[in-house]
């Protein structure tokens, strides 16, 4: 555009030069007149000159700014690459998340369920345990000691009477060469027997009754070992 634009403004000025000299010869002009028309001529060189340099800067100005246009515009899409990189770590982030959202509350629902068995469970044993509890205080008990130390059937009937039993007697037994705590239990407390006998340690023993008795359970206290 700036090009044809000088290049109509020389032809303008070759037109114009050569209208001048016409009329130089032909209206008989001085020559100082002419003079002066040849230096509006180098005057109108120097102009064309400049223009000519002023476009060279336009153009350089037009180049730099396509330049940082486009570095603008590289920029503008590095920015967008990393955005949009960012938005996929960011998703990423969130679809975990999500899963370990979901892993979280399947594992509460198992816990809730353990947990709703576990109180039925304790509820169920409590319960027993209260139906036991109301069981082992029916039953007659007498303490004997087999070592010869009255103390040690005393003892015995402590600990007892801190699980729940009822203690009706306490007494030295027939003999006293028991080497180890014995449960003696009547014809249908067998089962009682064997409830009791872990208590005690794992040096005790049950035996059924093999003599007349009004207890149902009759405990002898052995040598401590």
């Amino acid at each position: 555009m700036s090009r044809a634009y000088l290049i109509i403004l020389i032809l303008h000025l070759g037109l114009i030069s050569q209208g001048c000299s016409t009329l130089e010869y032909l209206d008989g002009s001085s020559k100082e007149e002419i003079k002066r028309f040849k230096m509006t001529k180098e005057e109108m060189h120097n102009e064309i000159e400049r223009l000519k340099t002023e476009n060279v800067d336009l153009q350089s100005q037009i180049n730099s700014s396509r330049e940082e246009n486009q570095r603008i515009r590289d920029e503008n899409e590095k920015e967008m690459a990393r955005m949009r990189d960012e938005n996929e770590v960011l998703n990423e982030q969130i679809n975990k998340l999500k899963e370990e959202g979901q892993r979280i509350s399947d594992e509460n629902q198992v816990l809730a369920k353990k947990l709703t068995s576990l109180e039925l469970k304790y509820k169920t044993i409590s319960t027993e345990s209260d139906e036991s509890k109301k069981d082992i205080r029916k039953l007659k008990i007498k303490v004997l000691c087999g070592d010869g130390n009255l103390n040690s059937a005393k003892e015995m009937a402590k600990r007892l009477m801190k699980m729940g039993y009822n203690i009706g007697s306490i007494h030295y037994a027939p003999r006293f060469n028991f080497s180890r705590d014995t449960v003696y239990f009547a014809p249908k407390f067998q089962d009682d027997a064997k409830r009791l006998v872990p208590s005690l340690g794992s040096n005790a023993i049950s035996k059924p009754l093999t003599w007349p008795s009004i207890f149902d359970l009759i405990v002898v206290t052995g040598k401590t070992p």
